[in-house]
């Protein structure tokens, strides 16, 4: 975090394990945090903390959608869809290299 890099600094953000699976969930339609939670099947309290530091961050804002019981949709800000293409080149090299489909 100290570090002067912006990969360092963008790391804090979404380097943690699950954090760019929940960001692409959120771009495939999972608005909301149910949605989110089945698609991966994540535990509840590692998504609220990924969800906290998304929206802390403004990569992800939620929007009411439910007063009684407080309800959220989740969606991606400007930042959150800017990452979308480096999360898909990031799949594209896991599938080329870390799939067993290595030639």
């Amino acid at each position: 975090d100290d570090l002067p890099s912006g990969l360092a600094k963008a790391l804090v953000v979404i380097g943690e394990w699950w954090t760019p699976l929940v960001v692409v969930s959120i771009h495939n339609g999972n608005h909301r945090f149910e949605s989110i939670q089945s698609s991966l099947d994540i535990a509840r309290n590692i998504l609220t903390d990924r969800l906290t530091t998304l929206v802390d961050n403004k990569v992800v804002y939620k929007q009411e959608y439910s007063s009684r019981p407080k309800r959220f949709e989740y969606h991606l800000t400007e930042i959150g869809l800017e990452l979308i293409p480096i999360l898909n080149d990031i799949e594209s090299f896991g599938n080329k290299w870390f799939t067993g489909n290595e030639e």
